[in-house]
């Protein structure tokens, strides 16, 4: 079982400049709605393939610690990440990046949440999600624009 979460935003920077905003982990807390912290050692700079960290999530107000790795790394295009969390669950976060015709680019986000500790609460998490994923991309839209 998993849920995911899927939205499109359009946005005013280039496709190098959004990319290097989502791999530059030292910002997350600006934009990335599940952050609330990390857990061990900070990143210092820019993610590429096969990076690993961890930080705290909390899911509708249950805290814990999500331990990530960079799964693909093709800036300017593509930006995957693979977590595994509390309670066997798993995460995946997906960024797709296009050069849009006239300028600036479409930033595509995906937000998967899986694991069999979810099932009892999936009608629940696919509405908190969907929110997050909002909150997300509004906050990318609004970073992007500056």
């Amino acid at each position: 079982m998993s849920i995911e979460i899927s939205q499109d935003i359009d946005v005013d920077a280039t496709p190098e400049e959004a990319a290097a905003l989502v791999a530059d982990l030292p910002r997350w807390p600006e934009w990335f709605a599940l952050h609330k912290g990390w857990s061990g050692d900070e990143p210092t700079g820019p993610a590429g393939k096969g990076t690993t960290f961890k930080h705290r999530i909390r899911v509708m107000g249950v805290s814990g610690d999500v331990t990530w790795k960079v799964a693909e790394s093709d800036p300017p295009r593509r930006f995957r990440l693979e977590g595994k969390g509390p309670s066997r669950s798993n995460m995946e976060v997906d960024f797709r990046i296009a050069p849009r015709a006239g300028g600036g680019s479409t930033l595509s986000f995906t937000a998967k949440i899986g694991g069999l500790a979810l099932r009892p609460f999936e009608g629940q998490i696919k509405p908190w999600l969907m929110v997050r994923v909002d909150r997300t991309t509004d906050a990318l839209q609004q970073l992007l624009a500056a």
